[in-house]
């Protein structure tokens, strides 16, 4: 097959980011509507339960995730045999996965002592047998720069899952109706993928040992990269009540939604363009630093500010019956932003083939992720997990630093000019944020006046620096030039 298309990466990776980006926020945005109707519909306990059974689906993915999509994204070029073994590869991974399911569900509900979660893990379950049979077309059309039509395919799907959602919420007013929109998620992207794409894959085993050789220090680091993300909440569901990991769980998608979705889909197009340009190192290595420094510079001080005004954002968005989750939502805010400042360096080591590495440095993370949990979770409980990946992301920030000098010859310093500003940046304006909004009483107000305030001082400061550091070429400059055309 042929190449993916001449473009100039600049451009393809702004207009990927821009796509990936819109598609990522509109699905949030449905997902936070979704969260503000039923907060007051449904209770902690319910989101609980679900909570804990797509914690066992996640486990399980994990271990069986074998990195198809990016086997085919990294290539230069890709024939019909590696196409199809790819999806015949996920049909393989879908049954697998969806057998597992059903056959933990027993072990799962007594785990969280909870006999709901059974139930929902056998329709999910079932869900994830169908959709791993969707078509791989839609991983072609990211691989030829085409990222549109996954925008459309998932903001659709986003849509219908929450329509369902709702809609049986207003009859059951229970956990159920959130397992009815996981399930319409899983099959509208099923059916949608067909309809989307011409492509019609084949079974076809003979390139699965090539792209499993490839792939398998990636799953490794995604089974490493799950414990990490997820652990914290499989040890949550367990020393805490199905109320007080409601409101775990909750917290973390609050905390983490500015951030969590924004950052990654700021990258969505990053591994296809650097393929684009590999072969020139000195470029590539480039434009890694000035996208560090661009991805920084946007959701470092959205994830700090966030923390900032965490009280009043979760009275507003979830209601005063979950302003115990307030200080679980701030600590989520930081967590989120700081697990992903480094991101850029690992699609560069991707890139490299420096999977195994990869694995190593998520491994590392994990093991202080569970050293900090032994020293703060018996003093601070839940949100001791919490500052425990906080804690796990800066020992994982440093070892990813060192290994992109070491085997990318990227010197330490120039990723310190890269990120220095934003950093510095945001936590001055979180602390004088923070100040600020004490001077108001209700929780609009200060969430207003925190927004308002933090985007002044971070623009001044933002701008301030970049005039003192030489207006070096970034995203300042990219805004300066859009808007002086304009």
């Amino acid at each position: 097959m042929t190449k993916p298309p001449e473009v100039t990466p600049k451009r393809a990776l702004l207009r990927g980011a821009g796509w990936a980006i819109g598609m990522r926020w509109s699905i949030k945005g449905l997902g936070f509507v979704n969260t503000i109707i039923l907060a007051r519909m449904l209770a902690p306990q319910d989101y609980g339960v679900v909570a804990m059974a797509m914690l066992i689906v996640g486990l399980i993915q994990a271990f069986l995730d074998f990195g198809v999509s990016l086997a085919l994204i990294r290539k230069d070029v890709v024939t019909k045999d590696e196409i199809d073994s790819a999806w015949t590869l996920g049909v393989i991974q879908g049954w697998v996965i969806g057998l597992l399911l059903l056959l933990a569900s027993p072990l799962a509900s007594v785990y969280f002592q909870e006999p709901r979660v059974l139930n929902v893990l056998v329709v999910v379950g079932f869900c994830i047998i169908v959709s791993g049979s969707g078509n791989i077309g839609l991983v072609l059309a990211r691989r030829e720069l085409n990222f549109s039509l996954e925008f459309h395919q998932q903001v659709v799907c986003k849509f219908l899952g929450v329509c369902a959602t709702i809609v049986s919420a207003l009859f059951m007013a229970d956990y159920r109706a959130l397992v009815i929109g996981v399930a319409t998620g899983y099959l509208s992207g099923f059916i949608t993928s067909y309809l989307m794409h011409p492509y019609r894959p084949r079974w076809n085993t003979q390139k699965i040992g090539e792209i499993w050789e490839v792939t398998k220090w990636l799953t490794l680091a995604g089974i490493g990269g799950f414990l990490l993300r997820k652990s914290d909440e499989l040890i949550a569901a367990r020393i805490g009540s199905t109320h007080e990991f409601g409101m775990y769980n909750v917290g973390s998608d609050l905390g983490q939604l500015p951030t969590g979705e924004l950052g990654p889909a700021m990258l969505r197009a990053f591994l296809p363009v650097l393929s684009a340009i590999q072969n020139d190192w000195q470029r590539t290595n480039s434009a890694v630093l000035k996208t560090l420094a661009a991805v920084n510079t946007i959701t470092l001080p959205v994830g700090f500010g966030f923390a900032a005004v965490a009280l009043p954002a979760t009275a507003i968005v979830l209601g005063p019956n979950w302003l115990d989750a307030a200080p679980l939502v701030a600590a989520f805010a930081m967590a989120g932003t700081l697990q992903f400042a480094m991101s850029p360096l690992g699609t560069l080591l991707t890139l490299r083939g420096h999977t195994r590495v990869q694995s190593r440095i998520v491994w590392a993370e994990f093991a202080a992720f569970v050293a900090a949990c032994a020293l703060l979770v018996p003093q601070f409980h839940l949100l001791g997990l919490v500052w425990s990946r906080i804690l796990a992301s800066l020992c994982s920030a440093l070892l990813g630093v060192l290994a992109t000098r070491r085997l990318c010859g990227i010197p330490a310093r120039h990723i310190v000019v890269a990120i220095w500003r934003p950093f510095l940046g945001s936590i001055g304006m979180a602390l004088l944020v923070s100040l600020t909004i004490s001077l108001v009483q209700d929780s609009l107000g200060q969430l207003v006046l925190g927004i308002v305030s933090g985007a002044v001082v971070y623009s001044a400061w933002t701008l301030a620096t970049w005039h003192l550091a030489g207006k070096p070429e970034g995203f300042e400059s990219t805004v300066m030039d859009y808007l002086q055309r304009r």
